[in-house]
């Protein structure tokens, strides 16, 4: 990818604070799957820098929402996990997960997305062409209805590309341009990951494109009763042996979930069989009392879900395990 002008560097720098962070941990409140929230938690700060910026306007148009894009290079020549938050969450939400990842020995990029208002959940309920229409409209911007009407330049393809492009910059020992060629993505070398609404879209985009891999967390939600998602009705380019899911059996939305898993031949998970922390299977539940309902659904892979007694994220053996299988 060829480099920034000068003048743009200079333009960026006026547009955009930039800084180093790092990555944090410790108790917070956890933000409803439907709520607005769009604010990072404050929490104290544990192991790794990232970097943390916002996309400066003037070159990429990207407006509304533009919270904080979270990212890390690994070293060598490391895929890329891009992960997508859950309705109302943000990407500084995700530091823990994301700190596994880069441990792993992915390239990271935690990245803001249109998931304000109702969660795809509750605005498309029984009707299978919504999601599909939501999700594809997020995605790339086209055929705008009345379920969503975000514009090309907000677009989840848009603020990737504009993601690449500006870490380029920011960050070039992490070349983050060889995850781009001419201005298209390098699926084959791309691992999405979502949270709810968020694995509900990595899912829907790899139906699309055939990627490295796509981990879903406490989603899809995308069935309703024997009503499903349309797009699930044929198969999709990632082969299901390339998609993992993970949920608790108490979460509120869990016979959607494991439903959707269904639908997208991933497997068909026994509730009895749950265990705490589990591993080894492309569909998996734990058994742990994280919550009531919509809290469990919340504390599946934000930073705000269970802990150890030494204060580590008690689910991150589970996602260690999924990260390696797409690694």
């Amino acid at each position: 990818m060829r480099a920034r002008r000068v003048s743009f560097i200079a333009a960026a720098i006026v547009a955009v604070a930039v800084c180093v962070a790092t990555l944090p941990a410790g108790p917070a409140l956890a933000a409803s799957p439907g709520a607005d929230a769009r604010q990072p938690r404050s929490l104290p700060t544990t192991d790794g820098p990232v970097l943390s910026f916002k996309l400066p306007y003037l070159e990429h148009r990207v407006s509304d929402p533009n919270a904080q894009e979270v990212a890390q290079h690994a070293a060598g020549r490391a895929p890329l996990l891009i992960f997508l938050p859950a309705t109302g969450e943000v990407p500084e939400n995700y530091r823990e997960f994301l700190a596994a990842a880069v441990s792993v020995g992915y390239s990271v990029l935690g990245l803001d997305y249109w998931n304000t208002g109702k969660s795809v959940t509750r605005t498309c309920r029984g009707d299978p062409r919504c999601y599909t229409q939501l999700q594809q409209n997020r995605l790339n911007g086209e055929d705008p209805s009345r379920f969503s009407r975000v514009g090309e330049a907000n677009s989840i393809l848009r603020r990737f590309t504009a993601a690449i492009d500006y870490l380029q910059t920011l960050d070039p020992e992490g070349d983050w341009g060889r995850y781009m060629v001419d201005g298209h993505p390098v699926w084959k070398n791309v691992v999405f990951a979502g949270h709810s609404q968020g694995g509900g879209e990595s899912a829907y985009i790899s139906h699309l494109h055939k990627l490295r891999g796509v981990l879903m967390f406490s989603s899809p939600v995308e069935t309703y009763g024997d009503i499903s998602a349309a797009w699930m009705d044929a198969p999709g380019k990632t082969p299901p042996s390339r998609m993992y899911g993970f949920d608790d059996v108490h979460d509120i939305y869990f016979t959607r979930i494991t439903g959707s898993w269904r639908r997208l031949h991933m497997g068909d998970p026994d509730p009895t069989t749950a265990s705490a922390v589990p591993t080894e299977s492309h569909v998996m539940l734990s058994s742990l009392d994280i919550g009531n309902p919509l809290e469990t659904h919340g504390r599946s892979v934000d930073d705000d879900g269970p802990r150890t007694t030494n204060g580590t994220m008690t689910f991150r053996p589970t996602w260690a395990w999924m990260l390696k299988q797409v690694l």
